[in-house]
């Protein structure tokens, strides 16, 4: 059984980097973020920098977002929020009846599922946090939200929006060289947690229907097992991917015929911890990747 964990944080605030306040002056209050998820609460740390004060609900590694149930402190916090931020897609429905609970004429909220850059799996995937589109666009929106709030920063938050997007640019550029070196990659995974990165390096994810069974926390028929099995028993993925975070027996246990097999593993988070920022937190996992694919064992004749 998934571990249920309400994790709150509370980011802190670098007053240290922020432009000098005029001699006399107080200092303006912190725009009040509230993120679903960790991953989004970088984005917005990253943009608002110290005229943000960002709570991520979700960032423990334990708690299965799916089955996440909030606590009366955390709609405390919603209430209190200038500024949502939300996947959607039904992988935070607990954060929609809070909102739908404690209505507010004036905070705002920010749907990645719904941004205009984000482009959707057809299988439903979540997951969109690891699609560089919509971290662009999700800050972008963060970042006219708070230029409209606190435009004396207007320029503050435009240079780290500039920023950011840069840093967006080397993990794509180094997506670029991974899809040039593997054309066309045959891959699976647990859980489609990748599945936005897989697009983003033109690989093929197969067992797909094995991968929704494990993350609806529903038993695939036996043929769907033995079919993934068997895959991964002949070696016809190059890689697995498994979600670090949260897991089951069947997961694991595919796991070990992988690693028997010879097939290289990789684990993957659905959230960043809130000591590394977003982009760096995707160039690991393509470290990783790359890591993975350069020692695996030759294939077999």
């Amino acid at each position: 059984m998934r571990t249920r964990i309400l994790a709150l944080i509370v980011a802190a605030v670098p007053w240290a980097l922020a432009p000098a306040v005029a001699q006399g002056a107080a200092a303006p209050a912190p725009v009040a973020v509230v993120a679903a998820e960790s991953t989004y609460g970088l984005i917005a740390q990253a943009v608002g920098g110290s005229f943000v004060q960002v709570r991520s609900v979700i960032h423990d590694p334990n708690v299965d977002p799916h089955e996440f149930e909030a606590s009366p402190r955390t709609a405390r916090e919603v209430a209190r929020a200038s500024i949502v931020l939300m996947n959607g897609m039904g992988y935070d429905d607990w954060m929609r009846r809070m909102l739908a609970a404690n209505p507010s004429a004036t905070r705002q909220v920010v749907v990645a599922a719904q941004l205009e850059r984000a482009r959707l799996l057809p299988d439903g995937n979540p997951h969109l946090f690891y699609d560089t589109q919509v971290a662009g666009a999700m800050a972008a929106r963060v970042e006219a939200l708070l230029a409209g709030r606190d435009p004396a920063h207007a320029s503050y938050y435009a240079q780290r929006l500039a920023s950011f997007r840069a840093s967006l640019e080397q993990v794509d550029a180094r997506v670029a060289r991974l899809r040039s070196r593997y054309p066309g990659l045959k891959v699976t995974a647990t859980e489609p947690v990748y599945g936005y990165m897989l697009r983003a390096l033109g690989w093929v994810s197969l067992g797909n229907t094995f991968q929704f069974n494990v993350m609806n926390d529903t038993e695939p028929a036996p043929s769907v097992v033995a079919r993934y099995e068997d895959e991964l028993r002949r070696r016809r993925v190059s890689l697995l991917f498994y979600n670090r975070q949260v897991g089951s027996p069947l997961a694991s246990h595919m796991e070990q015929v992988a690693r028997s097999a010879g097939v290289p593993t990789v684990g993957v988070e659905e959230f960043a911890g809130p000591a590394t920022g977003y982009a760096q937190w995707l160039m690991s996992s393509l470290d990783a990747v790359d890591n993975a694919l350069r020692a695996r064992p030759p294939a077999p004749r």
